[in-house]
């Protein structure tokens, strides 16, 4: 049977959309559509984050279309939580009939609490969504036992049923993005072209504390390079897309795939901007392969250095010491690829004393641009599990998106690390090098 079946992309507000990076396609909600379409749905997406829309207007909008089915899914993780909450109540208002559905990383996760305290969702879907989506309409529309579909959270006569998960999605070529469903001319990356995200891999193969995704994923995975270049061939010739980035959480991950397909593409001769992130340890594994970045038309590479600290990298059970990332910094200059460096604050008692270190480090390090983060503690990660409740200062979620401090930090108080870190920021981007390097860099568009 046919649904009526709307994706909504939740209103976060992040102001770095709106005034720096500008919207990026939800990628989430897109992937999971595609396979909706091909399987004879009616499909819609609202991307309530870009239009900025009242309620009151997504209600009319919501209310032309009509849906069996309403999926609100994000990519905000934690700091979209509430927002997503507050539309599915603003929702559920007008519409009692309609089945809600809630995906992505945060209720993957908290999903026992989410049921607990939101009788309006019907549905959690846990992990990755292409199968599970597909499943549970199936089940729906069919009068199907739902105890049967895998990878769901739902309730039964007032009790929480948490299905058995969804195995990880072998074949990935077999869900197509359903690009189809955007408003492109909406996404464009710093106000210059249009822009595209674009997933070639899941998963990672490292274990970081403080980060989850490779446990949302489960294992390292990709797409055939054939798919992934048919794809950026779409994106390009039908919808102009000129600049790409790859969400990919460790692209390189098997430096054979990833030489492949950078071959492949650079045969295409596609004349794209794409992004990507790696490690400082793979772009130094793959030195030789960094002209074929740069030939595929890599123009930005996004490194997870995070600290500058050998034993905190252990500690943190990251692989690039320092020299290793400075080496990474010089091989990406040295081909014409802007280095962005993550680094992130609170991975060590922060002080006046670890601030100046951090900036001196930063200063032989040398990336083009740094992004600095905080430290924040999501319940599912290594790191999340061993904080203590006490130490986090930072109680509205919607402010857990690495921009702002979670945790407690001793030596300083919170004004004092804000403040240093956005000294930190100004005067290591204010370097005339720096500024020189980024004014005169001449992108693949």
């Amino acid at each position: 049977m046919s649904a009526k079946i709307l994706l909504i992309n939740p209103a976060r507000h992040f102001i770095a959309n709106k005034v720096g990076l500008g919207y990026l396609t939800p990628l989430g909600l897109v992937l999971i559509g595609g396979p909706l379409i091909d399987a004879g749905h009616q499909v819609k997406l609202i991307d309530h984050d870009m239009n900025g829309w009242s309620y009151q207007k997504l209600i009319n909008e919501i209310k032309k279309f009509q849906p069996d089915y309403i999926l609100l899914g994000h990519s905000g993780s934690t700091a979209s939580h509430n927002v997503a909450l507050q539309t599915v109540k603003e929702i559920r208002k007008v519409f009692s009939d309609v089945k809600i559905i809630y995906g992505g990383v945060y209720p993957s996760y908290a999903y026992q609490n989410i049921l607990d305290e939101v009788p309006e969702i019907d549905f959690i879907v846990r992990g990755e969504g292409e199968k599970t989506l597909l499943d549970l309409i199936s089940a729906c529309e069919n009068n199907l036992d739902l105890s049967l579909v895998r990878g769901i959270v739902w309730r039964k006569d007032g009790e929480i049923i948490v299905n058995h998960p969804q195995p990880a999605i072998q074949n990935l070529d077999e869900y197509r993005p359903g690009w189809e469903l955007l408003e492109w001319e909406n996404y464009q990356m710093f106000g210059f072209d249009h822009a595209a995200g674009l997933q070639f891999s899941r998963g990672c193969t490292l274990t970081c504390v403080y980060c989850g995704q490779w446990m949302f994923w489960k294992k390292w995975r990709h797409r055939s390079t054939d798919d992934l270049v048919n794809q950026i061939k779409i994106l390009k010739n039908k919808y102009g897309v000129k600049i790409i980035w790859f969400a990919d959480e460790n692209f390189a991950a098997d430096r054979d795939v990833a030489k492949e397909l950078l071959e492949k593409i650079i045969e295409a001769d596609l004349g794209l901007s794409l992004n990507l992130n790696m490690t400082a340890a793979d772009v130094v594994r793959d030195a030789d392969l960094i002209p074929l970045y740069k030939k595929a038309g890599v123009d930005y590479i996004v490194m997870g250095v995070e600290s500058l600290k050998d034993d905190v990298i252990v500690d943190i059970r990251k692989n690039n010491p320092f020299e290793i990332s400075k080496e990474a910094v010089r091989l990406l200059r040295e081909n014409n690829i802007i280095s962005l460096t993550n680094i992130i604050y609170g991975l060590e008692e922060e002080s006046w004393k670890t601030l100046f270190e951090k900036f001196k480090g930063m200063l032989e390090l040398d990336s083009d641009i740094l992004n600095a983060m905080y430290l924040t503690p999501h319940f599912w990660t290594s790191d999340g599990k061993s904080t203590d409740p006490r130490n986090i200062i930072q109680k509205d979620l919607a402010k857990w998106s690495y921009r702002n401090q979670v945790i407690a930090t001793p030596h300083l108080k919170p004004f004092e690390l804000f403040l240093g870190v956005k000294i930190t920021e100004a005067l290591y981007h204010l370097r005339p090098k720096a500024l020189w390097r980024l004014a005169f860099h001449k992108d693949n568009r």
